[in-house]
């Protein structure tokens, strides 16, 4: 049964190939639309502006540790050596959610380790393609 109300941000999570991120503190997906230009002489000094291209990114960060079930050292796979494309899912584990899925490639990999500080992580992905919404079943 779908959730109700303000959703508690811990349920949603991000999904590489159908696996949940181990580790995972915060996530976000971003969507935007890029405008063409359309302004001419009858537009009386005023900038016009259309449809054009949409994109989508997600971003997530966590704790890094070595034996992750899904952490750094397979996020490092997709962008190291392989550069590869995978299915990306920005959702909760609810049935009945509604859930964002798509294409995409890990364009950015970061890990830090401050004095004293836990290792944290942060990866970005960008989309290639439609980003569906659709509902857990």
């Amino acid at each position: 049964m779908a959730q109700t109300g303000i959703l508690n941000g811990t349920t949603l999570l991000v999904y590489v190939g159908g696996t949940a991120v181990a580790g995972s503190r915060t996530c976000s997906i971003s969507t935007s639309m890029e405008t063409r230009e359309a302004t001419t002489k009858d537009s009386a000094g005023w900038a016009e502006s259309l449809e054009g291209l949409r994109s989508w990114s997600v971003e997530c960060d966590g704790l890094y540790a070595q034996d992750a079930a899904y952490g750094h050292e397979e996020l490092f796979a997709l962008i190291g050596p392989t550069r590869t494309k995978s299915t990306l899912t920005f959702a909760t584990a609810t049935s009945g959610d509604t859930i964002y899925r798509g294409q995409a490639y890990c364009t950015q990999l970061d890990l830090e380790a401050g004095v004293e500080d836990s290792a944290s992580w942060t990866a970005s992905f960008t989309g290639t393609a439609a980003l569906t919404k659709t509902t857990l079943t």
